[in-house]
């Protein structure tokens, strides 16, 4: 594969950018993208159509969010009474921070081993596509709490 220019950053992505501490700051920033888009009324009602419960499983350190988009609700992993997710990414804070900054490609980072990707895939296809939109809210959300070590330049 031919690259012009600067290598994708979904191509190395651990050691370039920071991940999170803790399952509370994985929910933060990732879960309250989610939140925020759960809130937005054109964007809600295609998440849910999705039907979709997502495990975002993390390592580095280990924590999980269940985005939960048919019930429009996210959980920390650890809260008692979380749904039980069609689909699971796993991958690092690390990556997972990228990710939703779309700084990742899902592709590569699969093809790599950065990304695992496990159930009903058909679902998490369609999850893709309005992820994308989420991207900016996620950064602008960094920035607005001062967590530029987070923001991948």
């Amino acid at each position: 594969m031919l690259f012009f220019g600067r290598k994708p950053a979904s191509i190395d992505v651990e050691g370039d950018v920071a991940g999170f501490s803790d399952e509370d700051e994985l929910y933060r920033y990732i879960g309250g993208i989610f939140e925020t888009a759960l809130a937005d009324p054109e964007l809600e009602p295609k998440l849910r159509a999705t039907g979709l419960v997502l495990r975002q499983q993390c390592t580095e350190p280990d924590s999980a969010l269940i985005i939960d988009l048919a019930g429009g609700k996210v959980w920390r992993g650890s809260d008692p009474g979380a749904p039980d997710a069609t689909s699971t990414m796993t991958m690092s804070t690390e990556t997972a921070n990228a990710y939703w900054q779309g700084k990742v490609n899902l592709t590569f980072a699969m093809a790599k081993g950065k990304v695992k990707v496990d159930g009903t895939i058909t679902k998490l296809l369609q999850l893709a596509p309005l992820s994308k939109r989420l991207f900016p809210v996620y950064v602008a959300r960094l920035q607005a709490d001062g967590r530029d070590d987070l923001v991948v330049a």
